[in-house]
């Protein structure tokens, strides 16, 4: 068995799923050991989810570090999107742990995101990254987080946002109609809404009143929990036929806008000239919609226009990052005398 020390578990928590792996921090960059994918729908906890994975483990953990997605407050989350309640300490009591640390997923994401190689990245805009400038990232997949990192001299402080909850802003006519239908339904319209798993599904049922739904498609999505995968799925296959006509293609060709938009809204707010990732489950999944001459003429707009197209976007295609950034966070603060916020 290995030197208790050595061995950190990390955790990335969204609606849907869940990521457990153990990490060895022995050396200078942390060394996935194992990693295990849990559904959370056939769950009932974290804790539920810990006792499996560590069960019969031998290279136990000294200390544990989760993203979640959520707004943490005292080492406790109550997650958004998921009705868990996750307390950091009852953890670290459970499993004789010296450090528990609950994170926003998204500063997992950015912590690993910044450490990723080019090959691991899909990059829109090379731009001209500003070595003392603060970075940014979003992430949509069954919702949308974002973050963002502080420079501070030769360290880079991460802070959690949830601005996936910020009203939409609409940048079209169309969008503009978008919003006034979803909001016959709801009274606050987030971007999370129309950019994130869910908000293509939002998206479809706009469209659907205003193009036609082949009779297929529609069985497929009354038969289906997962409407999202099957959207994506069909405009992938039509885009591959150059039928740009579907509805799926309108659909995700609005997506992708929403998020080029969003995208530009968060690097202005944060200031984040050192770069932007887009990381999440979907954009890995829709490349070909990532067209970066598009992409940018959405990005780079306004007042700022040419701040913006300087800014450096990449795409995170690694879904695990976010472990490897929990990681990252929880051995820092574990070996060091930095204070958990």
């Amino acid at each position: 068995m290995k030197d208790k020390q050595k061995i950190i578990l990390a955790g990335d928590l969204g609606a849907s799923k869940t990521l457990l792996a153990l990490y060895s921090i022995a050396g200078n960059e942390p060394q996935q050991i194992r990693v295990q994918r849990f559904l959370n729908d056939r769950h009932n906890s974290l804790i539920e989810l810990i006792n499996i994975f560590l069960a019969g483990e031998q290279e136990l953990p000294f200390a544990g570090c989760f993203g979640v997605a959520g707004p943490i407050c005292g080492n406790m989350v109550k997650m958004t999107n998921l009705d868990w309640l996750i307390n950091g300490e009852e953890i670290k009591q459970k499993y004789g742990l010296d450090h528990v640390f609950l994170i926003n997923d998204l500063i997992a994401a950015a912590m690993g995101a910044i450490r990723q190689p080019q090959e691991k990245l899909h990059t829109i805009n090379p731009g001209k990254a500003d070595q003392r400038g603060n970075i940014a990232i979003l992430a949509p997949g069954t919702g949308l987080g974002e973050a963002f990192l502080i420079k501070d001299k030769d360290r880079l402080l991460p802070v959690a946002s949830e601005g996936g909850h910020a009203g939409f802003s609409p940048h079209n006519r169309e969008q503009l109609e978008l919003l006034s239908f979803l909001l016959e339904k709801d009274n606050h319209v987030s971007v999370e809404k129309v950019c994130s798993g869910m908000g293509i599904a939002n998206l479809f049922s706009f469209f659907a009143t205003r193009m036609a739904v082949e009779q297929e498609l529609q069985i497929q999505l009354d038969q289906s929990a997962d409407k999202t995968r099957i959207i994506i799925t069909t405009a992938m296959e039509t885009l591959a036929a150059s039928n740009h006509d579907h509805i799926c293609i309108r659909i995700m060709d609005t997506f992708t806008d929403i998020l080029a938009a969003e995208s530009a809204n968060l690097a202005l707010k944060t200031l984040s000239t050192g770069g932007l990732f887009i990381g999440g489950g979907l954009p890995p999944r829709i490349l070909p919609f990532l067209d970066g001459d598009k992409f940018m003429s959405i990005f780079a707009r306004g007042v700022y226009q040419q701040l913006l197209a300087d800014i450096p976007v990449h795409i995170v295609l690694d879904t695990q990052v976010p472990l490897l950034g929990a990681a990252l966070y929880g051995a820092e603060r574990a070996c060091t005398n930095i204070q958990h916020p």
